[in-house]
This record gives structure tokens, C-alpha cells and sequence, in this order.
């Protein structure tokens, strides 16, 4: 059994998903279906991931399969950011999800994130 929390933060512009603990595969597209029904509910289609509470990096190939979904759940119909903790030095979730068409970006700078998110390039 995980030892994972997730909870949404609704801001004026974009939505934020907070993940703390140690998230197995399930609780990542657990994720995944938070922001599809959030999306839904808000029409808010930027959304800020915060994984900086997250205690252990995940699979390289939970990296692959969580970017493949990405890709082919949003497509170009959002755009997402995962800000990753500052010891994770891994963005292959950003390259998979972006070679599958998402528009999504990861970093361990919030501010950074937060003015890509909300820009239009």
C-alpha cells in the first residue's frame, strides 16, 4: 500500500495538483483522471503538477508508460507542468509526452514553470 496524498489547488489561471509521499504506477494515472475531471468541471486546461513532496523518483519505465498517457489523454487540449523535486534530475516523462503531443514541460523551478504555463509559447 502507497503512502501518497493528492489534492487540487484551483488557482485564477491553472490548476495545481499536489503529490506527496512515495506514488505507485496507479496513483499516477489516479493523477491522470484528477485532472481529466477537473478539467471538465473548470475548463481550466493549465495544470501545475507538484512533485516536489514526492520522496523517491519512479521506473524509468512508469516515466515511459505515465508520458505515453499523457500524450494521447491531452494531446494539445492542455498544457502541463510537472515540477519535479530539486534531486530529481530526470525529464523523460517530458520527452515522451511531448514526442506523443503534449504540450508539457518539467522543472524544478516554480516560477519558471508557472510563466511558461501560463504563456502562449
Amino acid at each position: 500500500m502507497s503512502r501518497t496524498s493528492i489534492d487540487m489547488l484551483e488557482h485564477a489561471e491553472y490548476l495545481e495538483f499536489v503529490v506527496l509521499g512515495n506514488p505507485t504506477e496507479d496513483d499516477w494515472v489516479s493523477v491522470m483522471h484528477q485532472i481529466v475531471e477537473s478539467i471538465s468541471m473548470t475548463g481550466k486546461t493549465r495544470i501545475l503538477v507538484d512533485a516536489t513532496g514526492v520522496e523517491q523518483t519512479s521506473d524509468s519505465m512508469v516515466r515511459y508508460r505515465m508520458g505515453v498517457r499523457t500524450g494521447e489523454t491531452f494531446g494539445i487540449r492542455a498544457r502541463l507542468a510537472a515540477l519535479r523535486p530539486e534531486w530529481d534530475e530526470d525529464n523523460f516523462w517530458e520527452t515522451v509526452a511531448t514526442n506523443r503531443g503534449a504540450i508539457a514541460k518539467s522543472g524544478d523551478d516554480r516560477a519558471e514553470l508557472i510563466e511558461w504555463l501560463l504563456s502562449d509559447k
